[in-house]
C-alpha cells in the first residue's frame, strides 16, 4: 500500500471512530490518536483547543458518555503527504440532532494532521469548522 493510500486509509478510520463515538465507544478514537504531550484538538465547540493526549482522552471520553447519535460521511478529501507527516483536509456532510431536537444536516471542513509513529499513522491535530448551536 503506498503511504498516501494509508494515510487516507488513516483518515477513514478516523470517521469510522467519529461514528462509534456517536454511539458512545471511544475506543476507536484512542487507537487513532497519538498518545504524546503535543498532540492537539480543536473540535467543533466554539473556542476549544485541547492540547496533550490527556486532555483530548477527557474530551473524547466526555463525548462519547453522551451518545449523540448521528452520522458523517466524507465528500471531499485532499492530502498532503511529507516523509512523516500528512495532512487531510476534507468536506464532510453530518447529520444528527439539532438543539431543538430536530433532525439537522450540515456541511462541516476540517483538517487532520498525521505523524509516522512506529510504522503507524496516528493522528496528531485535528480541527474542525465550529457549530454555532454549540455553546460552551
Amino acid at each position: 500500500m503506498s503511504e498516501e493510500a494509508a494515510v487516507k486509509e488513516a483518515d477513514e478510520r478516523f470517521f469510522s471512530a467519529l461514528a462509534a463515538m456517536f454511539s458512545g465507544d471511544v475506543a476507536p478514537m484512542e487507537s487513532l490518536w497519538s498518545h504524546a504531550d503535543d498532540v492537539v484538538y480543536m473540535g467543533p465547540v466554539p473556542g476549544l483547543l485541547h492540547r496533550g493526549w490527556a486532555a483530548i482522552d477527557r474530551d473524547w471520553l466526555q463525548q462519547g458518555g453522551m451518545k449523540l447519535g448521528g452520522s458523517i460521511e466524507v465528500l471531499e478529501r485532499h492530502v498532503t503527504l511529507g516523509t512523516d507527516l500528512a495532512v487531510v483536509h476534507h468536506l464532510a456532510k453530518a447529520t444528527g440532532q439539532n438543539p431543538d431536537n430536530t433532525a439537522g444536516q450540515f456541511t462541516i471542513r476540517g483538517t487532520n494532521v498525521f505523524r509516522k509513529e512506529g510504522g503507524a499513522w496516528k493522528l496528531i491535530a485535528h480541527h474542525s469548522d465550529p457549530l454555532p448551536y454549540v455553546r460552551v
